[in-house]
């Protein structure tokens, strides 16, 4: 009878799966939804409580601090990032069993996710470090004109790295200074600005650099060629072009490709931009994601008071 539940259970959570698609969420999200809802089914097997309608608040608790626990046991040990992904997963099926009448009411508003202290982004730039890095490329060369246009576009926009290699030559207008990035994260499709000196660059690399880079190779389409002409690859954009510049730079800091978009949102909020108008060009669901950033100039503010302030100042 337990099994027969727990296969009830099972097929909602493969309609659950299938409403998602349909909603539009991505691949990987729905893969991570699905390992995350393992660990639920793996917590009610054993239990009576295995069908969706007689899962209680009090069910969902006990499952939470199971969570808890496994992070002192040798086998399945879950972070605190994980429990939350978990978690996530399993408010986001019990409020979708509620609306669709599965369920009579939603046990999940039980559930605290559990409080962790969200790192500060690393390998922040100063924009005399931005500078310097963008100087680096030879521009003369083909490759080297590719480069900087892409540099530039990650500073301007704050584009992830799938999102400027995912680019066509079709999604960027460089005379309106607007670029479509399709199915960003969430699967989410959001219009960005273009600075000018990112729009000149792009100009120039799609007139004098491209074709030279293609060599005959049969066009993808994409705007930011690799190899053979298809679409440039992460390693290629991270390692070979960011991470390679900011060394010839002589910048110390361990910038990655998300780090030039940590270092375009910060530099945007210390313009004094609203924080409402970087999490639209970001492209964050939740204005939490972005006020992380508001954490960063705070930062600035400490070290700014404990290198001015009189009583801050060693005697």
């Amino acid at each position: 009878m337990e099994n027969e539940a727990l296969d009830r259970l099972r097929a909602l959570i493969g309609k659950f799966h299938e409403d998602r698609k349909v909603e539009g969420y991505s691949e990987k999200s729905r893969s991570q939804t699905t390992w995350a809802l393992w660990y639920l089914l793996d917590f009610l097997k054993d239990r009576d409580e295995s069908d969706a309608a007689s899962i209680t608040a009090e069910t969902l608790r006990k499952f939470q601090t199971d969570l808890y626990n496994r992070r002192s046991k040798e086998k399945a040990a879950l972070s605190l990032v994980s429990q939350s992904h978990v978690l996530v997963a399993a408010r986001a099926l019990f409020r979708w069993m509620a609306r669709r009448g599965y369920i009579l009411a939603d046990p999940s508003t039980a559930i605290n996710l559990p409080k962790r202290k969200q790192p500060l982004p690393k390998g922040i730039m100063t924009l005399r470090e931005v500078e310097r890095m963008l100087a680096v490329p030879d521009v003369e060369t083909p490759l080297g004109l590719r480069n900087r246009a892409i540099l530039e576009l990650l500073y301007s926009s704050g584009l992830r790295s799938s999102e400027a290699r995912n680019l066509t030559l079709y999604d960027v207008n460089t005379g309106q200074g607007e670029a479509l990035v399709r199915e960003g994260k969430g699967g989410k499709d959001r219009v960005v600005p273009v600075g000018e000196v990112a729009a000149k660059y792009i100009e120039l690399y799609v007139k004098e650099a491209r074709p030279k880079i293609l060599k005959g190779y049969e066009d993808s389409g994409y705007l930011f060629l690799g190899g053979r002409g298809g679409k440039m690859g992460a390693t290629t954009l991270n390692e070979t072009i960011v991470k390679r510049y900011v060394r010839e730079a002589g910048i110390k800091k361990p910038v990655t490709t998300h780090g030039m978009r940590h270092t375009c949102a910060t530099h945007l909020l210390k313009g004094r931009a609203n924080i409402r108008h970087i999490q639209a060009l970001l492209g964050h669901r939740s204005l939490e994601s972005t006020q992380i950033y508001t954490r960063v100039e705070v930062g600035d503010l400490k070290r700014e008071l404990r290198r001015c302030h009189p009583r801050e100042r060693p005697r």
